[in-house]
Order: structure tokens, then sequence, then C-alpha cells
């Protein structure tokens, strides 16, 4: 499950962040980065690629999963670009954010 929330700035954008939780009974670091940026496209996850967005044109999805998953006790923090939008993945969560004028 997934939040969803907007932030404005001084500039005037607004800025939305999709937040996924993953690991333990969640779904891999890979998918909740997916879930997070069909949150901010307003598409379901299979429909990504539909709008551009193909993640693995992006990133290597087992590498990533490698290297963020199960290591909570970790400071672990992968950023990356994919298709306009800003992603940080972190030992529990991934983040996806856009700004729009």
């Amino acid at each position: 499950m997934s939040s969803l929330t907007a932030e404005s700035s001084d500039s005037g954008s607004v800025a939305e962040t999709a937040r996924v939780p993953h690991g333990d009974a969640g779904p891999s670091p890979s998918l909740a980065v997916v879930e997070a940026i069909a949150d901010l496209a307003g598409v379901d996850s299979t429909d990504l690629p539909e709008e551009g967005v193909i993640l693995n044109e992006h990133v290597d999805l087992d590498a990533l999963n490698a290297l963020v998953a199960g290591r909570a006790d970790a400071d672990v923090d992968v950023s990356l670009t994919v298709a306009g939008y800003a992603v940080r993945v972190g030992p529990e969560t991934a983040v996806a954010r856009r700004s729009e004028n």
C-alpha cells in the first residue's frame, strides 16, 4: 500500500510524493518503485509502459533488489531518475517524486 502526498514549494510548484514500503510481506524494492511511479502517474502499475515508463530501461532490477532488499540494518539509499520521476530507494521504502508547475 502506498501513500501519496502533495507539497507546495516557495516557487509555487507542487511536488507530489508517493511512498511504497517494500520487504517483509510487501513487494520487492523494484516493484515498490513501479507502484510509487504508477501512483504519481495515476495509472495501474501494469499500464506504466503505455505511459512511457519502463523501469528496466533505467536500472537493472535484479541488482536494485539485491542491493536494497533485506538491508534494514544498513545505511542503503539508491537514487535514480526514471522518465521525469526522482526516485529514492532505501532499506524499507521506495519514494518517487515529480514536480509540476
